[in-house]
C-alpha cells in the first residue's frame, strides 16, 4: 500500500513531488537499483536521452529551449545513494521501508531515520528542471552518480567523455546563499588490529557500557561544532578504568559509518570482583566529567553501566586489550588544523569513525579530510604508524582528491552577481571541508572544468533529526533557474 504523500502543497510542487518519490525508495549506498530504475523511467516518461554505465551512474540530457541554442551546455549533478542511519530501537529496514516524512514549521524531516536531502534534494531539483517546461537554459547535462558517500566510487568510475559540458553545478551544498569552490581531500583508512581471545577469568564481574545520547553528524560540515565522538569518549574511558584495576575487553562496537560523528558505543568488559565499586564509581565520574566539558554541545549524553549475569564466554587477552585501547586512546580525532588564510576555515581532520571486534580482529575505519594535500598525507602517516606500533595494518578504502580553489572561475562570478540581484546581498564562498564529486571530475577531465556547488539549507547530515528548509528550497529553485539564463 503506497505511504500518504504529505508534501504535495508545499511549493516548488515539482521539486517537492520528485523529493518525496525518493523517500519512499530505498537507496542506501551500495543499493541504488531501485532509484536508478525510476530515474531512467523518469527520463523515458519525458522523451529524454539517458545513459547509464556498468557503475549505476547515470546521465540524462535535454536540449536547449528556444533562444539558448547556441549557448554551451552545462552539467548539473547530484548523488543518487544516502547514508542510513537510525536511532536505536527504531524499527525502520533501510532495504524495505519508505522514509517517515514529517512537515516541521519551516522543515522537512525524519525525526527517527536520516531523511536523504543529502543529496535527494540535489537529485529532486535536477529532476524538477529536466520535467520544467517553462524553464528557459541552455542544453543540460544531469550527471547522476552512485555510492558517493562511501567514498565518491561511482565518480571515480564516471566516463567525462559522456558529456560535453565545461560548467558544472554541483548541487550538493547545504547553505543556501554560501557556495562552495574548493574541497577537502583525503583517504579513508580501514585499520586492522590481530587480536587473540582467552577464557575469561574466574572472580571477575562483567559490566556492559554504553555511551549514547550524543549529536552525531556529518564528519566533516560538522566537525567544527565541538561535538563529541564515542568512540573517542569510550577509549578514554576505559583507558582510566584500566589505570585503576586489570580490564579484559569481550567486545566494542561503536559507530555506524565512518563519514558521520558516532553518537553511540558500546563495550563488555570484565573487572576484578573487589574493584566492581571503583570502577562503577569512575564511570560516574567521567558522566560527569563529560557532561561538563560538552555542557553546550551534548546535553544528551549519558553513560549507562549494566552488571550481566553471565560471564561471557571468551575476552580479549590482556596484551590485546591493551594494544586496542591504547590504539583508541591515541588516535587523532577531530580538527587538526584551521586555515590561516580563511577565517573560520577548517582546513584539516581526522575522524574517527566505526569500531568493530571480530574474531581474530579489530577493524576501526578512520576518515581523513584536508584541503591540502601535503596534509592530509601526513595524517596517513600518523595512522599508519600507530597502527604498526599496535601490532596492525592498514588499508586504503577510498582516496578522495581535493578540489582546488579557482579564484578566476566565471561560475563563481556568475553566482554572485545573479545572487545579489535577486536577493539584495552579497553571497559567501566558501571551501568545504568534505570531499566533494567536483575534485573526482577535475581528476578525470581531459579538459578545463569551472565548477561551483550550490543547494538549499539542509541540516543534521548523515544522523536522525536530518531536514531540509521548505523556504530555502523554494529561493534555491528560483535562483537556480535565473543562474541559468546567464550561463
Amino acid at each position: 500500500m503506497e505511504t500518504e504523500r504529505v508534501l504535495e502543497n508545499i511549493e516548488p510542487y515539482e521539486v517537492f513531488h520528485f523529493f518525496e518519490d525518493l523517500t519512499q525508495i530505498p537507496r542506501c549506498s551500495g543499493k541504488e537499483e531501485q532509484v536508478v530504475a525510476y530515474l531512467i523511467d523518469f527520463a523515458e516518461s519525458h522523451g529524454l536521452d539517458w545513459q547509464k554505465d556498468d557503475h549505476l551512474n547515470l546521465v540524462i540530457k535535454k536540449p536547449a529551449t528556444k533562444g539558448y541554442e547556441l549557448k554551451p551546455p552545462v552539467i548539473l549533478q547530484a548523488h543518487t545513494d544516502m547514508v542510513c542511519e537510525k536511532n536505536k530501537g527504531t524499527l525502520h529496514n533501510f532495504d524495505r521501508d519508505p522514509i517517515n516524512v514529517e512537515v516541521e514549521g519551516d522543515k522537512v524531516i525524519a525525526k527517527e531515520t536520516t531523511l536523504g536531502a543529502d543529496d535527494g534534494i540535489g537529485v529532486a531539483l535536477a529532476l524538477a528542471l529536466l520535467a520544467d517546461k517553462e524553464a528557459e537554459h541552455p542544453a543540460v547535462e544531469i550527471i547522476l552518480t552512485s555510492d558517493e558517500e562511501r567514498g565518491l566510487v561511482g565518480a571515480e568510475h564516471f566516463d567525462m567523455n559522456r558529456v560535453e559540458g565545461r560548467m558544472l553545478i554541483n548541487l550538493d551544498a547545504n547553505d543556501e546563499g554560501s557556495f562552495v569552490v574548493g574541497c577537502a581531500g583525503g583517504p579513508v583508512i580501514r585499520v586492522e588490529i590481530p587480536i587473540e581471545r582467552v577464557q575469561a577469568v574466574a572472580d571477575t564481574v562483567t559490566l556492559s557500557i554504553s555511551v549514547r545520547g550524543l549529536t552525531g553528524g556529518h564528519s566533516g560540515e560538522d566537525i567544527h561544532r565541538g561535538r563529541a565522538n564515542s568512540n573517542k569518549l569510550m577509549s578514554r574511558l576505559l583507558q582510566a578504568i584500566r589505570r585503576e584495576t586489570d580490564l579484559a575487553l569481550a567486545s566494542l562496537s561503536g559507530g555506524l559509518q565512518y563519514n558521520a560523528i558516532p553518537r553511540e558505543t558500546e563495550a563488555l568488559i570484565t573487572v576484578n570482583a573487589n574493584d566492581k565499586q571503583t570502577v562503577l564509581n569512575l564511570i560516574l565520574t567521567y558522566e560527569k566529567i563529560y557532561r561538563n566539558e560538552y555542557r553546550s554541545t551534548e546535553p544528551t549524553l549519558e553513560i549507562v553501566v549494566l552488571e550481566n549475569k553471565d560471564r561471557p564466554a571468551n575476552v580479549l587477552s590482556t596484551d590485546s586489550s591493551g594494544r586496542l585501547i591504547d590504539y583508541l586512546y591515541l588516535s587523532d580525532n577531530g580538527i587538526i588544523r584551521m586555515d590561516a588564510e580563511i577565517p573560520g576555515t577548517v582546513e584539516s581532520s581526522i575522524n574517527l569513525g566505526t569500531i568493530r571486534l571480530q574474531e581474530h580482529k579489530a577493524v576501526i575505519q578512520v576518515m581523513t579530510r584536508s584541503s591540502v594535500e601535503s596534509v592530509y598525507r601526513e595524517m596517513y602517516n600518523r595512522v599508519a604508524f600507530l597502527a604498526k606500533h599496535a601490532g596492525g595494518e592498514i588499508h586504503i578504502m577510498a582516496d578522495c582528491p581535493e578540489w582546488e580553489y579557482n579564484p578566476d572561475s566565471r561560475l563563481k562570478q556568475i553566482f554572485h552577481e545573479v545572487y545579489e540581484e535577486m536577493f539584495s546581498i552579497a553571497p559567501e564562498f566558501h571551501i568545504l571541508h568534505a570531499g566533494l564529486e567536483c575534485g573526482v571530475f577535475a581528476k578525470k577531465s581531459t579538459k578545463p572544468l569551472d565548477m561551483i556547488a550550490a543547494g538549499p539549507t539542509s541540516r543534521n547530515l548523515h544522523t536522525p533529526g536530518e531536514y531540509v528548509s521548505i523556504s530555502s528550497v523554494q529561493n534555491f529553485w528560483r535562483f537556480l533557474k535565473e543562474v541559468l539564463k546567464h550561463i
